[in-house]
């Protein structure tokens, strides 16, 4: 079967006036000097990298210099740290964000000068759907010398192994940021996810070539497949050499919508129309193409875009569960990792394609380390002390609670982020993030955490011959009147789902969890914890359901988890195997 490319199409629609539309001669504009300023920023990243102890020191100094005259440092006394910055860790206190809600009430009023002297531009929400958003403020200092240069950074890596994604206007699809107008404000200061980079906030705001694109923009439909309708619409028929993301999910989402509106797309290409109204001419040769695609079973990102070279997005931790799927997609596309990185701070940046770690962004903040296995929720709730390493005196091999001085006016803060050290390199330590502290599934004290669960299950997955995807892990409740003992729940894919399949792997995943876990072992030994329960279900049937949670206030940031709060997912994916448990 043919699945050549089509050709490209002329750059439309024209400007009135004649010549390349608008946006491309933004785009043209603006190409050589966005690559210059990542390039450049990519090499400041690889001298402080060389040079991690100055880079520290040069944070740290940032910071005591934008926030020793504040509101906040001056009624706790902080400011006496000004010329004694080696006292910093034992004059200011560990924080987490709750701490520092009185002081951004106060400064959502004041705009600037209550934790730092920077005037606060934005309120950054998070992307969380329960409980009440934070409020990150997203000041001109941070952005100027922090958040900007460190996207710049990393995608001076991007370009540095793949300078074919500024080849031309169609080359780059960046769905890892977005163009929305913001409705939601505080005290007239907008509140608004981190990847919105609507609207500019001065000529050195982020401002890629694609900025003006028109499938970039505020225009564009604010849910995720509407968004996703609009760039498949211009980029079909294009040579589309490279799709930026921060969730893997979102490239499988991309697939998937291509199938599920195909023909819609193919109906629009022949008509020249995108929603119905006129965008162009009539491209019989696209349509022919995408036909051809679709015709095919499985089919891939690639075999619509034969030109792609590079997809990039988080590919550690609970990411990388997605490798299978990613891997029959986009087969032979090469792949790099997306910063590792909250809505409060920057904690990696890459530098090269390795997929398992990154080096510390020892730039972008000042770094503490607390051994993973302290109580560090409980003593900071306490009010208790506690002692903290610097990045050269934490190990290779070990976990650790991470603890971040902000240029915005959040210091010492610690997030509840794990990361795991797999290596240092001319003194800076290479991290991946590895789970949250406290998320964890205990009825008796078990405490199994994320990372045991998914080597039990992959452990008993490889006893059959299987290997691991996404799943779902949820605690089933004791029922007294039937004399039922708590217990987990877990949900995986398999090629061929079947009870007998799910006895067999409950037995297994069972088996290789009390190896992991000591307190399960003993818990299950001495009747206090019932079996695991695995249930399989098809391929893409957990995909299909962690994507119908996604809603248009985190399209960009949303995240899949595997560890639930409940087991209200096993009946919405018991019916995908057509019948109910057995």
């Amino acid at each position: 079967m043919d699945l050549s490319p089509a050709p490209r199409l002329p750059d439309l629609p024209e400007d009135p006036a004649g010549g390349p539309p608008a946006w491309q001669r933004h785009w043209h504009k603006r190409r050589s000097s966005f690559a210059d300023e990542c390039h450049q920023a990519r090499a400041a990243l690889l001298d402080d990298l060389k040079q991690p102890a100055l880079a520290q020191q040069r944070v740290l100094a940032d910071v005591i210099d934008m926030s020793a005259g504040s509101v906040h440092w001056r009624e706790r006394g902080y400011d006496v740290v000004a010329g004694q910055p080696e006292r910093f860790r034992s004059v200011l206190p560990i924080m987490r964000y709750d701490d520092f809600v009185p002081e951004i009430e106060r400064e959502t009023r004041t705009k600037g000068g209550i934790l730092t002297c920077s005037p606060v531009l934005r309120w950054l929400k998070t992307s969380g759907t329960t409980g009440t958003p934070k409020r990150v403020p997203y000041t001109l200092h941070w952005l100027l010398t922090y958040r900007i240069p460190a996207m710049k950074a990393m995608w001076g890596t991007y370009l540095a192994h793949h300078p074919e994604l500024l080849d031309h206007p169609y080359a780059t699809l960046d769905t890892q940021t977005v163009r929305e107008d913001v409705y939601d404000f505080v005290h007239g200061i907008q509140h608004q996810a981190i990847s919105n980079r609507h609207p500019r906030i001065n000529t050195l705001d982020w401002n890629p070539p694609w900025y003006e694109s028109p499938w970039f923009g505020p225009d564009v439909p604010s849910t995720h497949e509407g968004r996703m309708y609009h760039r498949l619409r211009h980029l079909v028929g294009r040579r589309l050499h490279y799709i930026s993301a921060i969730n893997p999910s979102t490239l499988i989402s991309l697939r998937d919508l291509i199938e599920q509106h195909g023909d819609r797309l193919v109906r629009e290409l022949r008509a020249g129309t995108l929603d119905g109204h006129p965008f162009g001419e009539p491209d019989e040769s696209a349509a022919a193409h995408l036909e051809r695609v679709l015709a095919t079973p499985d089919f891939s990102l690639t075999d619509l875009w034969p030109s792609l070279t590079l997809y990039t997005c988080w590919l550690s931790a609970s990411a990388g569960l997605y490798a299978a799927r990613l891997d029959a997609i986009l087969p032979g596309v090469a792949k790099l990792p997306f910063m590792s990185c909250g809505t409060e701070g920057v904690t990696t940046i890459p530098v090269d394609d390795s997929l398992d770690s990154q080096p510390l962004a020892v730039g972008q903040a000042f770094f503490e380390f607390v051994p993973a296995e302290v109580p560090l929720g409980s003593l900071v709730e306490a009010g208790t002390p506690v002692e903290t390493l610097l990045f050269d005196e934490i190990e290779a091999g070990r976990e650790y609670h991470l603890i971040m001085t902000q240029g915005n006016g959040l210091y010492r803060l610690w997030t509840g982020d794990i990361y795991l050290v797999d290596r240092i390199v001319d003194g800076t330590p290479w991290i991946h993030f590895v789970h949250r502290d406290g998320v964890y599934h205990s009825f008796t004290g078990e405490k199994i955490t994320e990372t045991q669960v998914t080597d039990a299950i992959r452990a008993g997955l490889a006893d059959s011959g299987l290997d691991l995807g996404l799943y779902l892990c949820g605690p089933r409740w004791a029922d007294p009147s039937n004399d039922d003992l708590p217990g987990y729940v877990v949900v995986t894919e398999a090629p061929e789902p079947s009870p007998e399949l799910d006895r067999t792997l409950s037995v297994a995943v069972d088996e290789a969890l009390s190896g992991i876990n000591i307190e399960y072992a003993s818990k299950r030994t001495s009747g206090r914890l019932g079996a695991i329960e695995v249930v399989t279900v098809p391929h893409e049937a957990i995909t299909g359901y962690v994507e119908s949670r996604r809603h248009s206030g985190n399209t960009t940031q949303y995240k899949y988890t595997p560890f639930q709060q409940d087991i209200d997912f096993v009946d919405a994916l018991a019916g995908v195997r057509g019948g109910n448990r057995q």
